[in-house]
C-alpha cells in the first residue's frame, strides 16, 4: 500500500512538471518567430553611445566603480558637469557580460534582451498561476504579454533593457515574497530581499515593488492580518532603500530626476490624459512607434476631459466590482508601477508616454487579464479561446513587422518616425544617415526641419554645419555653429562642435584659426582619431612636420587601424623627404582599404623616390592630407 502511495505522488509531480514545462516551450517558440528579425538588427539610437562606443563595458571594474556611475554619462569629462539623474549601475554590468560573450555584436546584445524577456514571461506564467490558478487562463494570459506589440521597444533596442530587468528582479522579489509570507519562509524572504535589491540597482521603477506587497496584504493574503508582522517583514527593504537613496544622493546629486517640471496641480490634472494614453496602448494597439508626445495645449482639450470620464468610469466600476479581489489588486498594482513615469514626480524624458515604460505595468495587468480569460472560458469556452488565438495572430504579426521595420536598423526607425508619423525629433537622426549616402538635398531639408522644431539641440546645427563643410559652404557653417555656441552640449558634442568650426576655417584658407579649433577640439575629446587626424594634417600644411608626425603618432596610439591617421603620417614624411618611413607606414596598411583610399598610389610614388634619389614627388589633390 505504501509503495503504491508513492508511484502515485511520483505520477502527479510528473503531471505537475509537464503541465508547467509545455506551456513555456510553447511560448518560447511563438517569442523566437516574433522577433526573428532582431537576431539581424543593429545598434540604434543611444545604443550606439551607451553600448557600442562606450569603452566602459570592455573590462570588468570594481563593484565600486558600477555603485558610482550614473547611467547614461559614459565620458569621464562629463561626470560631474551635468546630471541625467538616472542611477542604474547594474545594467552595465550586463553590458560586460554581453561584450564577453558576443564581442561588440548588436544580434548578441539583442539575443541577451530576449533571453531576458522570455525569462521575464515564464517567471509572469509561474506568478500568475500561483494567483489566479487557472493554468489554461494564465498560459493565454502570459503569451498575450510575450508578443505584444507594445513589448518591442524593450525587448528590441538595447538600451531599454533596465526596463525588462527592472520586471524581471519586481516579478521575482513579488514571487518570492508571496512565498515567503505563505510558508513562513525565511529563504524566499531573503531571496524576495535579494530581487529587491536587484529591481532599484536595474531601474527606477523597482522602488514601486514595496507598495504593490502592501496591495497584496491588502487584497490577496489569506492570512490573518498583523499589522506589526507586516511592517517588520518590510524593513529589510526599507534599509536597502534608504542605501540606495543614499548612494543614488552622493552619484547623480539628487534624490530625483534632476527637471524643471511646472505646475504640480497642472501635472496631476492631466495624470488621467497619460494614464488612458498608456491603457490605450495595451488594450487598443496601432500606430505604435516611439512617441514624442506633449501636453494638450489647454485644459479643455477635449482628449484631457474624455480621458478624466473615462478614468472615472473605470473607478466606478472597479468600486462596483470592489468584492473582486485579484481584479482590485491588478489595476491598483497596474497604477503603482505607472506612477514613476506619469510626471507628477520629476522624469527628464523628452516624451510624456513611451511603450517600454509600459512593461513593468503590463505584467501587473496580466493578474487581471488571466481572471477575465478565466470567466470566460467558464462560460463560452469555445468562443473565448478563438477570439484569445486572433488577438494572439494580430500581436504577434504587429510585433514581427515592428521588430522588422521599426526596431531593426536606424534606416528604418528613422524613415518610418519621420516620414510615416512626422516624429521631428529624429528628423537629425534621418539627415545624418541621408548624408552619410551623400544625399545632401534631401538631408538638408531634414536638417533644418530637426533645427526649425528642436533649435537648443547642439548636435542638429553641429551635424547640418558637417554637411555645409562638405558642400562647399564653410561661412555658412559657421554661422550655424556660432548659433549652436552657447547651447548645453557634451564633452563630445564640444569636440565635434571645435572639430567642425575647424573644418570649416579649413576650407577657408584659415589654417591658424583651424589649427586652434583642432586643438580645442582634442582637449574636450581626446579619444577621436579624427580630431588627431585633421590637427596633425593642419600642421603639415602650416609646414610644421615635427608637431605633424609627433600629433599623428599620438592618434595612432589611440586607434592604430586607423587609414587617415597613417595616410596623413605618410604624406608628412613624404614631404620631410623620409621615403623609408613613408613606405613603412603605408605599408601596415591591410592590402584590401589600399585602393579605396588611394594608398597604392601614394605608395608606389614613394617607392619610385626611394628608388631613384628623388629630391621631393609631386603631391596630387587625392594624396593630400584631408582634415
Amino acid at each position: 500500500m505504501s509503495f503504491q502511495f508513492k508511484i502515485n505522488k511520483t505520477h502527479i509531480s510528473s503531471i505537475t512538471l509537464n503541465q508547467f514545462w509545455w506551456p513555456c516551450a510553447i511560448i518560447i517558440l511563438l517569442v523566437i518567430l516574433v522577433y526573428f528579425p532582431t537576431f539581424s538588427g543593429k545598434f540604434i539610437l543611444d545604443d550606439n553611445s551607451l553600448v557600442k562606443n562606450n569603452p566602459y563595458i570592455k573590462k570588468i571594474h570594481p563593484i565600486s566603480s558600477y555603485l558610482a556611475q550614473e547611467d547614461g554619462i559614459t565620458d569621464r569629462g562629463d561626470v560631474g558637469s551635468y546630471h541625467t539623474g538616472y542611477y542604474r549601475p547594474l545594467i552595465n554590468v550586463t553590458y560586460w557580460l554581453d561584450y564577453k560573450l558576443w564581442g561588440m555584436s548588436a544580434p548578441g546584445f539583442r539575443a541577451t534582451n530576449l533571453i531576458l524577456h522570455l525569462l521575464s514571461c515564464l517567471l509572469l506564467f509561474k506568478v500568475l498561476v500561483s494567483l489566479v490558478n487557472d493554468r489554461h487562463a494564465c498560459f493565454f494570459a502570459t503569451v498575450l504579454f510575450a508578443l505584444h506589440p507594445v513589448n518591442t521597444e524593450s525587448v528590441s533596442w538595447i538600451v531599454s533593457r533596465n526596463n525588462i530587468l527592472v520586471t524581471l528582479f519586481t516579478i521575482s522579489s513579488f514571487y518570492f515574497y508571496l512565498k515567503g509570507s505563505r510558508n513562513n519562509s525565511y529563504a524566499a524572504m531573503s531571496l524576495s530581499i535579494l530581487f529587491f535589491a536587484g529591481s532599484i540597482l536595474s531601474k527606477e521603477f523597482g522602488l514601486m515593488v514595496l507598495p504593490v506587497f502592501f496591495l497584496y496584504h491588502r487584497f490577496l493574503s489569506n492570512e490573518k492580518k498583523n499589522s506589526f508582522k507586516e511592517l517588520i517583514s518590510y524593513a529589510p527593504f526599507l534599509l536597502i532603500l534608504i542605501f540606495y537613496f543614499m548612494v543614488r544622493k552622493g552619484v547623480t546629486s539628487s534624490l530625483l530626476t534632476p527637471s524643471d517640471m511646472g505646475n504640480l496641480w497642472y501635472r496631476v490634472y492631466f495624470s488621467p490624459y497619460l494614464i488612458m494614453l498608456s491603457v490605450k496602448l495595451i488594450f487598443f494597439p496601432y500606430e505604435l512607434h516611439s512617441f514624442g508626445l506633449s501636453y494638450p495645449a489647454t485644459f479643455l482639450n477635449w482628449h484631457a476631459i474624455l480621458s478624466i470620464v473615462l478614468f472615472l468610469l473605470i473607478g466606478t466600476a472597479l468600486w462596483i466590482v470592489r468584492n473582486n479581489k485579484l481584479l482590485i489588486f491588478s489595476a491598483l498594482s497596474f497604477l503603482v508601477t505607472i506612477f514613476p513615469v506619469l510626471n507628477i514626480i520629476p522624469i527628464a524624458s523628452i516624451s510624456l508616454v513611451a511603450m517600454r515604460w509600459l512593461y513593468l505595468p503590463f505584467a501587473f495587468i496580466s493578474v487581471g487579464v488571466a481572471w477575465v480569460i478565466q470567466k470566460g472560458a467558464v462560460r463560452r469556452k469555445m468562443l473565448t479561446t478563438s477570439l484569445l488565438c486572433a488577438c494572439i495572430c494580430y500581436l504577434g504579426a504587429y510585433s514581427y513587422f515592428l521588430n522588422k521595420n521599426l526596431w531593426h536598423d536606424e534606416d528604418t526607425f528613422f524613415t518610418r518616425e519621420v516620414k510615416e508619423y512626422n516624429n521631428y525629433l529624429y528628423a537629425g537622426g534621418l539627415a545624418e544617415s541621408l548624408l552619410d549616402k551623400r544625399r545632401y538635398l534631401e538631408a538638408e531639408e531634414y536638417f533644418r526641419l530637426a533645427i526649425k522644431h528642436y533649435p537648443s539641440e547642439a548636435k542638429n546645427h553641429i551635424n547640418y554645419s558637417a554637411l555645409l563643410i562638405e558642400t562647399g559652404r564653410a561661412e555658412k557653417a559657421l554661422f550655424f555653429l556660432n548659433k549652436a555656441r552657447s547651447l548645453t552640449m557634451t564633452h563630445n558634442e564640444r569636440g565635434q562642435w571645435f572639430n567642425n568650426t575647424g573644418m570649416a576655417y579649413f576650407k577657408l584658407g584659415k589654417n591658424v584659426e583651424a589649427l586652434k579649433s583642432f586643438r580645442k577640439a582634442i582637449v574636450f575629446y581626446p579619444n577621436e582619431q579624427q580630431f588627431w587626424a585633421n590637427l596633425g594634417a593642419t600642421y603639415g600644411y602650416l609646414r610644421d612636420y615635427e608637431n605633424s608626425v609627433l600629433v599623428l603618432k599620438k592618434g595612432l596610439e589611440i586607434d592604430p587601424d586607423s587609414i587617415s591617421l597613417r595616410k596623413n603620417l605618410a604624406v608628412t614624411y613624404i614631404r620631410m623627404g623620409d621615403y623609408e618611413k613613408a613606405i613603412s607606414v603605408l605599408e601596415e596598411i591591410p592590402g584590401k582599404d589600399r585602393n579605396e583610399f588611394g594608398i597604392n598610389a601614394l605608395l608606389l610614388k614613394a617607392q619610385k623616390a626611394q628608388t631613384f634619389h628623388l629630391p621631393e614627388i609631386e603631391i596630387t589633390d587625392q594624396d593630400k592630407m584631408e582634415p
